[in-house]
């Protein structure tokens, strides 16, 4: 019976030890656009106000210039399918999702939606009404 319950301890500590292993590597933080950002798309209107402007200057990124946008704005005009629309659209946002979700207001969704909205002539709106994938917003 010794030889049993030994083999059972060395068992349950081999079983802790990899738990243990499993929970210290670090993991992949998950990456989403947040429903604050995708709610920004609401508010774009034609002419950025002065206040967009200055906070605009924030942003490291030129949205205007980066690629992707034109098959975001392909895809989700008309009446979009929510698989393609959203697609293109984590195609194109998803690499900024840090900036874009940013609290300390850089201006970086404003920016982002301005582009495709108005720019793109997308109703404003749709991607916080085709895209929102859970209470975090669009999962990356």
């Amino acid at each position: 019976m010794g030889s049993t319950s030994t083999a059972a301890m060395l068992f349950c500590c081999v079983a802790l030890s990899v738990v243990a292993v499993g929970f210290a590597i670090p993991q992949e933080k998950n990456k989403f656009i947040s429903m604050g950002a995708l709610d920004c798309a609401n508010n774009i209107t034609e002419t950025p106000s002065p206040s967009r402007k200055l906070i605009q200057g924030g942003c490291p990124v030129r949205f205007d210039t980066s690629p992707g946008l034109d098959a975001v704005v392909s895809s989700c005009r008309g009446v979009p399918s929510a698989q393609r629309c959203c697609g293109a659209f984590k195609t194109y946002a998803c690499p900024y999702s840090d900036v874009i979700n940013d609290n300390s207001e850089n201006g970086c969704a404003s920016a982002m939606f301005f582009e495709i909205n108005v720019r793109g002539r997308l109703r404003p709106g749709i991607f916080s009404q085709l895209c929102v994938e859970g209470p975090f917003g669009l999962r990356c």
